[in-house]
């Protein structure tokens, strides 16, 4: 219970387990008394659950985060001081519907003690682990963010480069690429790291028509010194995928192809519950330190590399081809949700 959170479904989840729990332990204990069941008894077991475990838990949980109480002793006698009361309230109740006698003090006190330390280190450990699931994936939102920061101002340049090379004698292709590359980068703030959020997934489809735009741009730099060819299967162009995700990897291709003309296929294919991602060039491939990962094969792998740090069994393997010896990429992301 320290000042983290807990997500709706969550909380539900808490308490359902403590309930079950407790219902659980009850009618073992039931069963060991050779006790018939009875509506007094079922309502006891309610209530017990109800003022035992679930009024303490969620009431020290709302004064935890009003109050913005971070020291974890003072959260937990809280919780223990209201799961006494709680304890000495169902005992009043309960003795008069079974007739038995109510709690003590120290019964209640005893009663509440391991319940109490064990609900609180679990949710505590919980917690803990959710804190640190969440800053690893900060950190590597940050990495992210650094990465990209770096190649948009190299794209950007070359981009211009390119851009102002038309202007004199081809202002048409000019135009065109100024339009490219506007898309591009809407394309890309859109899509970017903000706030300390992962990007919405985008479809295939819309992947690809910005990765389209993205290649008009560097085939107008290299001419017929570049060729990028696509096989997708036309079905899976509906299927949702992190955005800006084969970009990088084209990029680093074209830098470090080192080949011309350089001839880059990118292939998506459909493997049982999975969406397979090659990228393959004909250039001089990599080295064996890049693919054993002793090495820094490239600002677009790290930026790869990064973001499917993010996603579930997702890693990025790199590969020479056995017969052209040039480089080969490839990734596996689960299927999702397709868009609508």
């Amino acid at each position: 219970m320290v000042n983290l959170t807990l997500q709706r479904n969550e909380q539900f989840a808490i308490l359902a387990i403590v309930a079950a729990i407790s219902f659980a332990i009850s009618l073992t204990d039931w069963v060991q008394r050779g006790m018939l069941l009875s509506a007094n008894i079922a309502l006891s077991s309610i209530l017990a659950v109800v003022f035992l475990y679930w009024l303490p838990m969620v009431i020290s949980y709302v004064l935890i985060i009003c109050f913005k109480i971070g020291n974890w002793p003072l959260q937990y006698i809280g919780f223990y001081g209201l799961m006494v009361m709680g304890c000495l309230c169902w005992g009043v109740l309960r003795s008069g519907m079974l007739n038995t006698h109510a709690f003590s003090l120290f019964e209640a006190l005893t009663i509440a003690l391991p319940w109490s330390s064990g609900i609180f280190v679990v949710i505590k450990f919980y917690l803990s682990q959710k804190l640190l699931k969440q800053e690893k994936q900060l950190r590597q939102l940050a990495e992210i963010k650094l990465l990209h920061s770096q190649l948009n101002p190299h794209f950007m340049f070359n981009s211009l480069n390119t851009i102002a090379a038309f202007v004199p004698n081809q202002p048409e292709a000019a135009r065109s690429l100024v339009h490219n590359l506007a898309a591009v980068l809407r394309y890309s703030l859109t899509h970017s790291v903000t706030s300390g959020k992962i990007p919405s997934k985008v479809s295939v489809a819309n992947e690809l028509i910005a990765l389209n735009q993205w290649c008009e741009i560097e085939q107008s730099r290299f001419g017929d010194a570049l060729i990028i060819d696509f096989d997708i299967d036309d079905a899976l162009l509906s299927e949702v995928i992190p955005p800006m995700i084969l970009q990088p990897l084209l990029e680093n291709a074209v830098k470090h192809g080192n080949s011309r003309p350089l001839h880059i296929d990118v292939l998506i294919k459909k493997l049982a519950n999975q969406l397979m991602f090659k990228i393959s060039d004909n250039g001089v491939g990599f080295k064996e330190q890049d693919i054993l990962g002793s090495s820094d094969a490239g600002l677009g792998l790290s930026i790869t590399r990064s973001r499917l740090k993010l996603e579930e069994n997702a890693e990025l393997r790199l590969g020479n081809d056995m017969h052209t010896g040039g480089a080969v990429v490839s990734f596996s992301l689960t299927r999702g949700a397709k868009e609508c």
